[in-house]
């Protein structure tokens, strides 16, 4: 509502404390690749919300247990270790349109394959092609980095983050659904977590054509139609976070089992778990929409290596809780630190790389982390049924002392590429 005593010097001044205070968030400019990039990220935060609520509570309404599902899992590092560098190499020559239509593809088939699995051996198949399709979303990161300036990375991936964080907390309350379709409709949980499966494919061909629309607006990589040829110019910064990122995959091998794990120790189903990813996602938009002012004093390594370290107590105090609540407090306290740490990372790898290579360079620490996350769901599994379902838990806090020491040491003297970006919005 219009109010004729407000004058227009301090409507003006208002307007500037706002627009200033947007700044702090969001890029300068977003161009309509991006916009499109930033509506497939909620369609893709949506179906992996309800993807992660409902994947492992289904599989085990199959009579699967942790072995089994670190099994099926691993086949999902091993589809992305095989095909993620021929897919950067590839889209770094040839464009990234072709490769990302191929990875969906190949995705299409996996979640079809899910619906109507019942075994170990298709669901494998399964998975191994999802692990495919993720390997040529390897695209999507470089695409994403390319519609900005240096200056305005850290806001972009922030932005980024928060988006796909809220959606993927709106995707979780669909956890929800299965607990309420067995009370209403007397169906098993099995066919209700099936039918929760469905809409996740749904999301999923939603959000193709904008992936794609955003692909076929954006500037390409010049490869001049030549061969696929490795270009990596930067090889040590590929090296240094290939092996930040595989302790990190390690000791994420604890929350890889974390459905089967509240489960297991309190019973917890679908919906108090979707609760949580709700709640906690929120958590998680705030850390990230925040990363980038933080940074902006700090530096983003010092306070990347901050957030890593303050998390590591947290690790620890998982086998010591009582209850669910308490497991949820400390899950989302964990996460309220530790995501400050998810826009800055991909933001100050981008950086440190030359554009040409980008994809390329992605590809190789994607393909190294797959490496460790074959063996992360072993070990998880194994510690849980063999030694403690909470000695993940003490294994990750170990591993976070590591991964935020090395953090600082290897990449607080690494030098920023620069990089002219003049595209439109």
């Amino acid at each position: 509502m219009f109010h004729p005593n407000i004058r227009r010097p301090d409507t003006i001044a208002v307007l500037k404390v706002v627009a200033l205070d947007l700044s702090a968030f969001v890029p300068d400019r977003i161009s309509k690749p991006a916009k499109y990039f930033l509506v497939a990220n909620i369609l893709n935060g949506l179906g992996n919300g309800v993807f992660g609520v409902v994947i492992q509570l289904y599989l085990m309404t199959l009579g699967f247990g942790s072995m089994d599902l670190s099994s099926t899992f691993m086949m999902n590092s091993l589809g992305m270790l095989l095909m993620t560098l021929p897919a950067g190499v590839i889209a770094d020559r040839y464009g990234r349109g072709s490769v990302f239509l191929a990875g969906m593809t190949a995705t299409l088939v996996a979640f079809t394959l899910i619906m109507i699995g019942r075994t170990i051996e298709v669901l494998s198949i399964a998975w191994l092609l999802l692990g495919l399709g993720n390997a040529t979303g390897s695209v999507l990161g470089p695409l994403y980095s390319s519609l900005f300036d240096n200056d305005d990375m850290d806001r972009a991936f922030g932005l980024q983050g928060a988006i796909s964080i809220m959606s993927n907390a709106v995707g979780s309350l669909m956890g929800f659904i299965p607990p309420m379709m067995v009370r209403s409709y007397s169906l098993t949980l099995q066919r209700s977590y099936w039918l929760v499966l469905f809409i996740i494919l749904m999301f999923f061909v939603a959000q193709l054509p904008l992936y794609y629309g955003a692909i076929r607006s954006s500037p390409e990589p010049k490869g001049n139609g030549l061969a696929p040829r490795f270009n990596l110019r930067s090889k040590a910064v590929v090296y240094k976070f290939s092996f930040l990122y595989t302790v990190q995959n390690i000791a994420f091998g604890f929350f890889s089992f974390f459905p089967y794990y509240v489960n297991t120790r309190f019973g917890v189903q679908s919906d108090a778990l979707g609760a949580l990813y709700f709640i906690s996602r929120f958590v998680q938009a705030g850390s990230n929409a925040a990363a980038p002012k933080v940074a902006k004093r700090l530096g983003s390594v010092k306070t990347i290596s901050l957030a890593l370290g303050l998390t590591v107590p947290f690790w620890l105090m998982f086998p010591f809780a009582p209850n669910y609540l308490w497991v949820s407090v400390i899950y989302i306290l964990r996460l309220l630190i530790g995501s400050f740490c998810n826009p800055l990372m991909p933001s100050l790898f981008y950086r440190l790389l030359y554009e040409e290579e980008k994809a390329t360079a992605n590809s190789l620490t994607t393909m190294a982390s797959m490496g460790s996350n074959m063996v992360a769901p072993r070990i998880g599994g194994y510690l849980m049924e063999n030694v403690s379902i909470d000695a993940p838990a003490y294994l990750g806090g170990a591993l976070y002392l590591v991964y935020a020491s090395s953090f600082y040491l290897l990449l607080s003297n690494e030098a920023e590429k620069e990089k002219s970006q003049s595209f439109e919005a």
